[in-house]
C-alpha cells in the first residue's frame, strides 16, 4: 500500500482514489493526510449532524478552496 496504488478493486465507491505513501488522493487530486481526514468528520460532527444543507455547504466550499 506503500507504492502509488489505486483503491478501486476494495469497492466501487474508491473508484479514481489513490493511496501513495502516507496520503490519501482524492479523484480530484487532493492529498489528505490522517488529520485532515479527522479534521472533515469532526467539522461534520460538530455542526451538522442533523442538517444535510449545511453539509452540502462546507463540501462545496471546500471543493471550491
Amino acid at each position: 500500500m506503500y507504492a502509488y496504488r489505486e483503491l478501486s478493486p476494495l469497492d466501487d465507491d474508491w473508484e479514481g482514489w489513490k493511496i501513495s505513501k502516507e496520503k490519501l488522493i482524492t479523484p480530484d487530486g487532493w492529498l489528505l493526510t490522517p488529520d485532515r481526514i479527522v479534521m472533515g468528520n469532526a467539522l461534520i460532527e460538530i455542526g451538522a449532524s442533523d442538517e444535510l444543507r449545511f453539509q452540502r455547504e462546507v463540501l462545496r466550499t471546500a471543493r471550491m478552496l
